[in-house]
């Protein structure tokens, strides 16, 4: 029954409500799809099986869609609640279990198939931007999963059309496809603005070239507004850059600062000059071409704060005219801009009477003369001066405003250069000093560096030198006198001996007071001085120039006098520029007796001593000069070979034999012998025969104790006592090097090793080899003619290997010398071997090869003589093989040694070796093989020679073809 202002409830039965949820589910799996997207619904309302529903109330959609609560259960703020029951229920079961299909999941019976929020199982929800479908979470209609979330292919821009597939930062995903963002255009693979990309200004592919920006997509000039100026000259303009933008990046400066620009017309041609003198900071000025901006000129003012620049115009040309700053600088400037009067030279002539000075300014000037230590395109002022008589005139730019460069050219403008200076020491002013003949005219150029121009002042003197000497030392010793060479003035007079010394000079006379070694030295001078003695006067000539002592900048020279000799020793600078204040020392050192000891005739003999104490007098040829020495006599007391030595001494020694007496010739000479420091010399003597021994350091700092030790060596192989080996062919010898003397210093190699020396007479005329193959160290084979003091025939040091071998030429009765030695300091067990090559081959017993055509011959170079040498290579001592060839035909032939295992050569002759070389070659073939391509007439014969590089030998292949 109904009752007014009543709302009837009915309590359903469970199987009421299981029906009930087996529809909702139904719809709810049959329509979501549809539903989703097919309708919408307003703010705060969810659709749920069709239906638009309150989620936060809904008990059949409770916090979800398909979230059903239990029965007696009601939803409040999207959560199942108890609901409070009042009398007159119909007695249900509060705690009805959930329908089939449902499982209770905190409290609400859910559909685990399609509850995002319990998906598959309790508890196990669904990302936001995924749905559940039989119990399993999947991305909505329209996306798709990618790396673990739901991506919309067609808009994602990390997902654009496929899965990974991002899209660059200036780019968005439309419809599965990356686009350019609004307003950039894609040009080349890459998002442009085309309305101010200079690579595409405009569209694609289209460049400003040339210095041109890219402005509204059109190429331009220069960037922003310049303001015109017009075509006024002169004019003076005034602003400042501070706040102002960067466009031009020049060249010329360092790094860019802002700027301003002008625009301006030439009114009519000529020069026009643009400067920022009276600016308030370091600026930079550079004028650039109206049409596609490339510099004209540029300068940042170098060592001054101001700018200048000039350019060349025709009669309406349009410039841009830049005012920048140096390395960042902003601040107020100053631009002048005038038109320079047109290049004059001479602009006016100097009065031959001096001294004179031309004051004038080159800022409005024309450049008419480039000079040879300047800049171009900077103006400049010139004069001519005629010289009154012959003399030394100086001309210089003290008090000139800017950095000037001088130049004096001989008779006119375009006359040869006389000299030329940029900065004399170390100002910006130039001086030029120049030897004039009487009635000699000259043009003198005042030019700018680095564009500089301004107010100028040009002075011509006469240059009267000091007298020389200036000083008088007399006889005092120890002296030590102080002065400078760079008093106001002084020029260079004097030519140094040694180094440049072109630098101003003071001249010293000292005189002897006895004869003695005297050292004269500029020690504590502030300068980088040379020091050089005359004799008697300024005009003498040198006895002793120095650049550098040991170490140090200043200089020292030792000279011998004799008592009452007059010397002249003048203190110059290394360069032009080198002057300053100096000291000159001067100290006389007793000479000893020479030789100071005489060790008479004794062998064997040691003797002790040390240098620390003695003078530097004689100078030994090895080793350094400057170390102490002291010098013995020794007489041999009968014919044979000596040694003499330092061996056990503490320092670095340098050991010598003089002829006779200490001005003897020098006849031995050693720094390290063996490897070490100390010094053995090998002395052929005579009966009789006197000898100075020197024992010296290797420098002027190595001075010590010294034991020198002198003994006749007993053994033979040596060169006054040579083991003969007579006439015998084949033979072979075996010995020792080791404890040998060194007695022969070889032409090839180097050598400071012992050795032995055999003395061999040929049987008969013929060739003759020797080697050392089969010897345990590292060889070096000379052969001498008659004696050790006879010419050098043959020398080898490495035969393919370590070992050497040589041939020689010999007649019947010849007697030569072999010396079997050692590489470096290498000695030991040694094979000597002599034999007569009886084989063919060579250049007196040639292989016929007939006219065979093409032609292969192999063979090996191996124990052959050395015969010829190519010409196209110095210093080969290889063996090699030498045929005779005669063209069948006349034609071009390629000859070659292709194939060989070695580095070969391969020369050609007229008939035989001894003909006119054709042709030479080293390594044509390829991989050290050799190729020659040759014209030959018909039955012409040829030498040919296969060698060997230095000394490489080994097996060969010839060919003689046809060329194609």
């Amino acid at each position: 029954m109904s009752q007014p202002g009543l709302r009837s409830r009915f309590a359903l039965s469970s199987t009421a409500l299981w029906l009930t949820a087996v529809a909702l589910l139904v719809c709810s799996a049959s329509c979501a799809q549809a539903d989703r997207e097919s309708k919408s619904c307003d703010d705060g309302l969810a659709m749920c099986g069709g239906a638009c529903v309150d989620t936060q109330a809904d008990p059949d959609n409770c916090g979800d869609c398909g979230s059903v609560c239990a029965s007696g259960q009601r939803c409040e703020a999207g959560e199942c609640a108890d609901e409070d029951r009042g009398g007159g229920g119909s007695g249900e079961d509060d705690s009805a279990p959930c329908a089939p299909g449902l499982e209770e999941c905190g409290g609400r019976c859910v559909d685990l198939d399609n509850n995002p929020r319990h998906c598959g199982g309790c508890g196990e929800k669904c990302p936001d931007d995924q749905l559940c479908e039989d119990g399993a979470c999947r991305c909505d209609v329209g996306l798709e999963a990618c790396d673990g979330g739901c991506a919309d292919l067609s808009k994602d821009p990390m997902h654009c059309g496929a899965c990974g597939a991002g899209c660059a930062l200036d780019q968005t995903c439309v419809d599965g496809a990356c686009a350019c963002d609004d307003g950039l255009t894609s040009c080349d693979g890459k998002c442009v603005d085309p309305t101010s990309d200079p690579e595409h200004c405009g569209a694609c592919g289209v460049v400003c070239v040339g210095g041109l920006v890219c402005q509204a997509g059109t190429c331009a000039c220069m960037a922003g507004d310049p303001e015109d100026i017009g075509s006024t000259v002169p004019q003076v303009l005034r602003g400042t850059t501070v706040g102002a933008d960067t466009y031009s990046g020049l060249d010329c400066v360092a790094a860019g600062s802002t700027e301003v620009v002008y625009s301006f017309m030439a009114e009519e041609a000529g020069t026009y000059r643009f400067d920022t003198a009276g600016s308030s900071y370091d600026t930079a000025i550079a004028v650039l071409g109206f049409g596609i901006c490339d510099e004209l000129a540029c300068n940042d003012g170098r060592e001054g704060s101001q700018a200048s620049a000039s350019v060349t115009l025709d009669e309406g040309d349009e410039v841009f005219v830049v005012v920048s700053g140096h390395d960042g600088a902003q601040g107020d400037f100053v631009l002048n801009i005038d038109r320079a009067a047109p290049p004059v030279c001479p602009m006016g002539n100097i009065e031959p009477t001096l001294p004179q000075a031309v004051h004038g300014d080159t800022w409005a000037l024309g450049d008419a003369i480039a000079p040879s230590c300047g800049s171009r395109d900077t103006p400049d002022a010139s004069y001519t001066f005629t010289a009154p008589h012959a003399g030394r005139y100086i001309f210089d730019t003290a008090g000139s405003s800017f950095d000037t460069v001088l130049e004096l050219r001989d008779g006119s403008c375009t006359g040869a250069v006389i000299s030329c200076n940029d900065d004399i020491t170390a100002g910006t002013t130039s001086r030029l000093v120049a030897n004039l003949t009487e009635d000699q005219t000259v043009v003198a150029i005042v030019d700018g560096a680095e564009g500089e121009s301004g107010p100028f002042t040009l002075s011509v003197t006469e240059y009267v030198p000091p007298p020389c000497p200036e000083v008088v030392l007399g006889t005092t010793f120890p002296v030590q006198v102080t002065g400078t060479t760079a008093s106001t003035g002084r020029e260079s007079a004097l030519a140094s001996p040694c180094a440049s010394g072109g630098g101003p000079e003071v001249a010293h006379a000292f005189t002897a007071p006895a004869d003695a070694l005297y050292t004269f030295d500029t020690l504590g001078s502030g300068f980088d001085t040379v020091l050089y003695v005359l004799d008697g006067t300024c005009s003498g000539p040198s006895l002793g120039c120095n650049d550098d002592a040991t170490g140090v900048l200043q200089s020292q020279v030792r000279v011998v006098l004799d008592e009452g000799q007059t010397v002249v020793a003048v203190v110059d600078g290394y360069s032009r520029t080198a002057a300053g204040a100096f000291t000159l020392n001067v100290n006389q050192t007793f000479i000893p007796p020479c030789p100071l000891i005489d060790l008479g005739s004794t062998a064997p003999q040691t003797v002790t001593g040390t240098t620390v104490e003695a003078v530097d007098i004689l100078r030994p040829t090895c080793g350094t000069a400057g170390g102490r020495e002291v010098t013995y006599s020794f007489t041999a007391p009968e014919a044979g070979t000596y040694i003499v030595d330092t061996f056990g001494s503490n320092f670095n020694t340098t050991l010598a034999a003089l002829d006779g007496t200490c001005a003897g010739r020098t006849i031995a000479c050693n720094i390290d012998a063996a490897g070490g420091k100390q010094s053995r010399l090998t002395l052929n003597l005579e009966e009789e025969q006197t000898v100075v021994l020197l024992v010296d350091g290797d420098s002027a700092s190595a001075s010590g104790d010294y034991l020198l030790n002198v003994e006749r060596f007993a053994g033979g192989g040596t060169c006054t006592a040579p083991i003969d080996l007579g006439s015998s062919v084949p033979q072979v010898v075996t010995g020792s090097t080791a404890g040998q003397p060194e007695s022969i210093t070889p032409t090839c190699g180097a050598s400071n090793a012992p050795d032995m020396i055999y003395r061999f007479t040929a049987p008969e005329n013929g060739i003759y080899l020797f080697d050392t193959f089969g010897s345990s160290f590292d060889t070096v084979l000379q052969l001498l003619n008659g004696s050790c003091g006879g010419t050098p025939l043959r020398c080898n040091d490495d035969s393919g290997g370590p070992q050497s071998s040589l041939s020689a030429e010999l007649v019947a009765g010849q007697t030569v010398f072999i010396v079997v030695d050692g590489r470096g300091t290498s000695t030991g067990d040694y094979v000597l071997r002599v034999e007569r090559f009886n084989g063919s081959g060579t250049c007196r017993a040639a292989i016929n090869l007939g006219s065979e055509l093409p032609l292969t011959r192999t063979g090996s170079t191996s124990r052959q003589p050395n015969s010829a040498t190519p010409s196209c290579t110095t210093g080969s001592d290889a063996p090699d093989m030498v045929f005779t060839y005669t063209a069948p035909v006349a034609g071009r032939y390629v000859i070659d040694t292709i194939g060989s295992s070695f580095d070969t050569f391969l020369h050609l002759h007229t008939r035989s070796c001894s003909g006119v070389t054709l042709a030479c070659d080293d390594d044509s073939g390829g991989s050290g093989t050799s190729k020659i391509t040759r014209t030959l007439n018909a039955g012409q014969v040829i030498a040919v020679v296969v060698d060997g590089y230095g000394t490489a030998s080994g097996n060969f292949t010839l060919h003689i073809t046809a060329a194609p």
